[in-house]
């Protein structure tokens, strides 16, 4: 049976909530039913999500609010919302104690650092040594932009080949990691490109943009039939209570 896929709204854009059409069509395209998700200040929805789904995808999008990792505001580059922000944080945390499958992208990833206790470099001026530019300009979102090595004894390093080229739309990376997460895969500057959690089956946060590299590049796709399949079966050994649960 298809997994149902909660997609996390991006946030608001002219008082709509918001997802790329390009993460809709990857999850159906790789067997899943795709339900966005709308970002809730009522934490008594969580749980409706949680019996709904078998899996969430968390996507790409602005800055986060450098107060919700313990600093100011040190560039002026970058656009955040707070309160999409303490939703996309209080959630994420609510989807890893039902031990459900998870896919972060590119914010979602920082997203999941940061729930963990982890904090982000809010620019890559800020890091040392001088990184890479990250912030692609290309005629295509599915074009590669720079290369990257997946970690041996990684969950991707059974999903990705060794040595990846990938596309790139971050100007800010991960710093500290956060609890119980480990680093999967590195840019050739040392910039964090995956990380996985230690405490779950799968649970992935990718700095770059697969689902829009999914149709050009088989190992993509093999990202998200991975995600789908995980998905399947999750809630045959889980038991989705009504209260959640403490990590």
């Amino acid at each position: 049976m298809e997994p149902v896929i909660g997609i996390v709204s991006c946030g608001f854009m002219n008082q709509r909530q918001f997802v790329p059409q390009t993460y809709i069509q990857t999850v159906e395209d790789a067997g899943g039913i795709p339900v966005v998700l709308p970002c809730t200040h009522d934490e008594g929805s969580y749980p409706r999500y949680g019996r709904l789904c078998d899996g969430f995808l968390f996507c790409g999008g602005d800055d986060v609010t450098p107060l919700l990792f313990g600093e100011e505001l040190m560039t002026d580059r970058g656009h955040t919302d707070f309160r999409t922000d303490q939703f996309h944080i209080s959630f994420m945390r609510y989807t890893l104690s039902l031990k459900l499958p998870i896919l972060a992208v590119c914010r979602g990833m920082q997203i999941l650092n940061i729930a963990l206790g982890g904090t982000i470099y809010q620019d890559l001026s800020l890091r040392w040594p001088a990184s890479l530019n990250h912030m692609q300009l290309s005629a295509d979102r599915s074009d590669p932009c720079h290369k990257l090595t997946v970690l041996e004894d990684s969950i991707l390093s059974n999903i990705l080949n060794k040595n990846e080229y990938v596309n790139s739309f971050h100007h800010q990376c991960i710093r500290d990691l956060g609890r119980e997460l480990k680093t999967a895969a590195v840019a050739s500057d040392g910039i964090i490109e995956a990380i996985e959690s230690d405490s779950h089956t799968f649970v992935i946060g990718v700095q770059w943009h697969p689902e829009c590299m999914y149709h050009a590049f088989p190992t993509m796709q093999n990202l998200f039939y991975e995600f789908i399949e995980k998905s399947k079966n999750a809630k045959n050994i889980q038991y989705i209570s009504p209260r959640q649960r403490t990590q």
